[in-house]
């Protein structure tokens, strides 16, 4: 289970305006469940997925169920399966509408080849996020993972807010989402998504992050900044998922 906990990740994208995590925010809501198939039956799994996502399509559900697969990382070979933009209350109204159906023809097609899975409830955080343009999802996503130290996560809030204000000072040719977890396991877990269309764009930019701080802040402010982070944290891990369009449903696709 500990491998689950790692991955939870939506994927799907984060760094924000850092309010109380009990307050909500319009559309800022979303849910992200991690599946483990059993071993040998990560095929019959997506087949599984397929019809699921059928189903969500039959039912003309107006969510997104965006599913990626873990390339990388300690969670490699599970999938995740998020939808995001909600407030509190869709939960309630989506549940009321599709919940019971959803269940049914989840027992038929995802457990028989589930081996294991965890969910949580995850914040967009829109106020410090730099999203990419586009529409559409990424074909690959680097997730970076944050576990911050109770007493510190103040000092993390303000040190992103800093980072994210010195690269649109610096425009710094970067892209990125933060998502805080909610309800779903431990706290306080940040994730970083940056979007990527190929592995080239995993190179760093021309002009490094420390680089890029020091532009914007002079070297003795970057340094107090990278050492506030650095303090924050007392656990980082990373992966790559990769997009899984056929395993997805998006209203009105085919």
């Amino acid at each position: 289970m500990r491998r689950l906990g790692i991955v939870i990740s939506v994927v799907l994208m984060l760094l924000a305006a850092l309010a109380p995590m009990a307050q909500e925010k319009p559309g800022n809501m979303g849910r992200v469940f991690v599946t483990v198939p059993r071993p040998g039956m990560a095929q019959q799994y997506e087949e599984g997925r397929k019809r699921h996502m059928d189903w969500h399509r039959k039912q003309g559900d107006t969510w997104t169920w965006d599913t990626w697969q873990v390339e990388t990382g300690q969670a490699s070979g599970a999938y995740v399966t998020g939808t995001f933009g909600h407030q509190w209350k869709d939960f309630d109204a989506w549940e009321a509408k599709y919940g019971k159906g959803d269940l049914a023809d989840a027992a038929v097609n995802l457990s028989p080849s589930t081996g294991g899975g965890t969910n949580g409830f995850w914040i967009y955080l829109a106020e410090v996020s730099r999203p990419s343009d586009s529409k559409e999802p990424p074909k690959m996503a680097e997730v970076l993972h944050f576990m911050v130290n109770m007493d510190d996560e103040k000092a993390f809030n303000g040190a992103i807010r800093k980072v994210h204000e010195a690269i649109g000072k610096t425009n710094w040719p970067v892209r990125y989402t933060w998502y805080e977890l909610f309800n779903g396991g431990e706290h306080p877990h940040f994730v970083l998504v940056f979007p990527r269309n190929s592995w080239a764009e995993m190179a760093p930019p021309e002009v490094s992050f420390e680089a890029m701080l020091e532009k914007a802040y002079g070297e003795a402010d970057a340094e107090t900044i990278l050492m506030s982070l650095l303090k924050s944290v007392h656990h980082e891990s990373s992966e790559v998922l990769l997009y899984r369009p056929e395993l997805s449903y998006r209203p009105g696709s085919k």
